[in-house]
């Protein structure tokens, strides 16, 4: 027995390794949306800079205003170094996890997309139930109030005890195992609720992204018509970008929820 459970809780550990560089993984996914956005709004600045320079010259703005638009220019660029060098050190953790070569550059492959059919067949009663079965934590605690019945009923037929203090350690096993219980299935439950909140979610930013699509193919052909400027264009082009990079996360938090709730249904890992 104490050999199966130093198995158990080693099989546990192991999967908490894997879960980690899951969840680096989901991480590093969002942080290059991050990147895209930022120079994304780079190129909007570069933009703003140019025009800017050029009502200076023409007397329109102050030098002060230019200095000003340009100083945002030095801010943001800075915040995409520290982000990049974030993704690095990302990286470098998630190569150490999965035993790779520690370069600080391995590409990542696509996520996975989480289907309607494998949303469908959650079910969170009995997903639960399952969660509960594998999980290393209700088990510890199991064990926990095990210990201390065995303990209470030595001491009971020991002929010196305290039963007022014997009893009151078995109460408040019982209490911490009863409490461990419910804040499991609480977070569960939580954990449920998040992944139906997602899906919805995405939902929403689907709609919105073909809404933008729609627009900014109106916008093109105002464009060819000659009745709008190549910065307007490109300003409707960035907010289509922006809805598909709303897409995009909206996908990566659907995923990541959905992933840690299969890992608390098939392995009773339940973190957070």
């Amino acid at each position: 027995q104490d050999n199966a459970d130093i198995v158990r809780q080693l099989r546990a550990a192991e999967n908490q390794v894997v879960m980690a560089a899951e969840s680096l993984y989901v991480a590093l996914l969002e942080m290059d949306l991050t990147d895209a956005s930022l120079g994304r709004s780079l190129d909007t600045l570069e933009r703003s800079i140019q025009e800017m320079e050029l009502r200076y010259e023409l007397g329109q703005i102050s030098a002060l205003q230019l200095q000003q638009t340009k100083s945002g220019r030095t801010s943001l660029v800075s915040g995409l170094d520290t982000l990049q060098m974030n993704i690095r050190n990302y990286k470098l953790q998630l190569e150490m996890l999965i035993g790779a070569e520690l370069t600080g550059e391995i590409e990542l492959g696509a996520m996975p997309s989480v289907t309607d059919q494998e949303l469908e067949k959650m079910d969170e009663e009995a997903d639960l139930a399952a969660a509960k079965e594998q999980s290393y934590e209700i088990y510890a605690a199991e064990q926990t109030l095990e210990d201390a019945q065995d303990a209470y009923a030595e001491n009971m037929t020991s002929v010196l005890y305290l039963k007022d203090s014997v009893e009151r350690t078995l109460e408040a096993a019982k209490y911490t195992y009863n409490a461990s219980i419910q804040d499991y299935e609480l977070r569960f439950r939580m954990l449920y609720a998040q992944v139906q909140d997602y899906r919805q979610i995405l939902s929403a930013a689907q709609t919105a992204l073909a809404c933008e699509q729609a627009s900014y193919a109106a916008q093109e052909l105002k464009y060819q018509q000659g009745s709008i400027s190549e910065n307007t264009l490109l300003s409707a082009r960035d907010t289509l970008q922006e809805a598909e990079e709303t897409v995009e996360s909206a996908k990566n938090d659907l995923f990541s929820a959905y992933n840690s709730y299969c890992w608390a249904v098939e392995h009773g890992i339940l973190n957070g």
